[in-house]
């Protein structure tokens, strides 16, 4: 009877046998090899552009459009969107985001326990260059989109639908006080933190790391663009869809140059503050 190495023991080589091969390395997501890393020398993130869709499926879609905003709907005693009044689309609204951001930080936090590490979330004196960086970037952006980009894309439609074209209005107008507070809240800090988690840091990063920074920018912001529907006339809201393209692409270059979702999250801000104090300046 041939002896036998014990358990956990590997055998010796035989003599002039070559080495056994290494182990192979772990594949991310189980489909893709990550190229290259992130922004800023941030390591690479390990989940797949198809895996980045599923969780804005599962977690907005499915847990806060359709399953948080019923229940809320129901709650407060609307069953429908069109029985709803602005002010209770401003409080499902709220809601909704709530759950995608606590459905996305679930996921991340499960599965992917170094996300902050991935995606960049950093605090401090560097997380407050960067913040300041954001706040300039994003009061720059929205000058910029309104007049290089706004002014012609306006011309654009008007010309295609010769009908005015104008962008639709994202704020209800028909607002108690308490619904202008929380609408403010809504569009000025808990919009930012969900968009720029999903669209930056979850989206773009699973295209960009792969394909590179312009492929990456363009996908996000594509998609940016088409979640930013709002019922018009065609030419008003294709309007809309395509400044918030060209708003996505921005906020991706921000990204690009900083590597903190901190600062990402500051220059959306600081976007929407001034779109916010127009929309009700202009009332």
């Amino acid at each position: 009877m041939i002896p036998q190495p014990p358990p956990g023991v590997e055998p010796p080589a035989a003599p002039g046998a070559p080495p056994p091969p290494p182990a192979l390395p772990h594949r991310p997501d189980g489909d893709l090899a990550i190229l290259g890393s992130g922004p800023k020398g941030l390591p690479a993130v390990d989940w797949s552009f198809a895996k980045a869709l599923l969780v804005a499926f599962v977690t907005n879609i499915a847990l806060g459009q359709f399953l948080a905003a019923g229940i809320t709907m129901l709650a407060l005693g609307v069953t429908s969107t069109d029985e709803a009044g602005g002010g209770v689309l401003v409080y499902v609204s709220v809601v909704a985001d709530l759950v995608w951001l606590a459905g996305m930080l679930v996921w991340l936090s499960t599965w992917h326990r170094d996300w902050r590490g991935r995606v960049g979330v950093t605090f401090g004196a560097r997380g407050l260059r960067d913040a300041s960086f954001g706040l300039i970037g994003g009061l720059v952006l929205y000058p910029v989109i309104a007049f290089v980009v706004g002014i012609p894309l306006t011309i654009l439609f008007k010309t295609l639908s010769g009908q005015e074209a104008t962008t639709p209005e994202q704020l209800p107008s028909d607002l108690s006080p308490t619904a202008v507070v929380v609408s403010v809240i809504l569009a000025i800090v808990i919009a930012p933190v969900v968009e720029e988690l999903f669209f930056r840091g979850i989206l773009f990063r699973s295209v960009r790391d792969r394909r590179g920074f312009w492929i990456g920018a363009l996908v996000s912001g594509l998609l940016f663009g088409v979640v930013h529907y709002v019922p018009a006339p065609w030419q008003d809201t294709l309007l809309l869809q395509s400044i918030m393209v060209f708003t996505g692409l921005g906020l991706a270059w921000i990204y690009e140059r900083r590597g903190n979702l901190v600062a990402n999250i500051v220059a959306h801000m600081a976007f929407n503050t001034v779109g916010v104090i127009l929309i009700f300046t202009a009332r």
